[in-house]
């Protein structure tokens, strides 16, 4: 089993003045279900005025155990990742979602960040943000999730699209899925079927990769990829040769932290906050 006192430790291995500093609005209630309450924290820059609204990044985490996932927003990647955002000038939304169970209920899931969405652009003035200028950045088995959110209809209030290490294509991983999946699901959730549909017409996007991670999974980001640069979509690939997934806490090194740095540079750029 995962202890969850280290994955409450375990923080990005890069950091820039000020993200101990970021003033934070936690707990809020933004979906109601029978056995619990989910819930977002915002993270704002440490200069932060009230009442002068800013971009923000909602960041969607990956699948984790049931004693875990409901603590999702409270690891120490997610709140560091937070941390840094807004000290980069970006607001950061952090928030746990129901798990997708290996993708057999990811409907529920996709519900929840659909709803997320939905009450952050419908509370962005109480919240101080841009309800039209959002990056959506998805981590591990929360890519699925965050490309389905961003893609699915080209909604202009996304800026940015950031995916680290997620598979691209289910199609690709088919075979490790359960096989009463069904065929359209795995279509439905692919950030390829989308850059096929668009034909290359999506937000800026951006993919780190991890060369040690799964070579199913990362057979889907360099198909991803190739088919980015054949339509000119505005797609870049950044990789870690030697990165495992999750290179932003597993790999202390050079490579993980020019990745996270120009990442951070790649969504102030897209939102316009440089």
């Amino acid at each position: 089993m995962l202890d969850l006192n280290r994955l409450y430790e375990e923080r990005v291995v890069y950091s820039i003045p000020g993200m101990e500093q970021a003033l934070v609005r936690e707990g809020i209630v933004y979906r109601t279900l029978t056995d619990q309450d989910l819930k977002l924290d915002v993270y704002y820059p440490h200069a932060y005025t009230t009442g002068k609204p800013l971009p923000a990044a909602i960041l969607v985490h990956g699948d984790w155990p049931a004693h875990i996932i409901r603590h999702s927003n409270d690891l120490g990647v997610y709140v560091s990742w937070a941390q840094l955002i807004a000290a980069s000038g970006v607001i950061a939304v952090n928030f746990n979602h129901r798990s997708t169970e290996r993708l057999t209920r990811i409907h529920d899931a996709a519900s929840d960040v659909a709803q997320l969405l939905g009450y952050v652009r419908y509370n962005a003035d109480a919240l101080d943000i841009v309800d039209d200028n959002l990056c959506i950045w998805a981590f591990s088995a929360g890519t699925p999730l965050g490309m389905w959110a961003a893609m699915r209809d080209n909604p202009d209030y996304v800026r940015a699209i950031v995916a680290y290490y997620g598979v691209m294509d289910l199609s690709e991983v088919r075979d490790a899925l359960a096989p009463e999946i069904p065929e359209q699901d795995l279509r439905d959730f692919s950030a390829l079927h989308y850059l096929e549909q668009y034909q290359g017409k999506i937000a800026p996007t951006l993919i780190a990769k991890a060369g040690l991670d799964s070579p199913l999974l990362n057979a889907s980001i360099d198909k991803f990829a190739a088919r980015a640069e054949s339509l000119g979509a505005p797609v870049q690939l950044l990789v870690h040769p030697n990165g495992r997934h999750g290179f932003d806490v597993l790999n202390d090194d050079l490579r993980s932290r020019e990745i996270i740095k120009a990442t951070l540079d790649f969504v102030r750029y897209s939102l316009g906050t440089v």
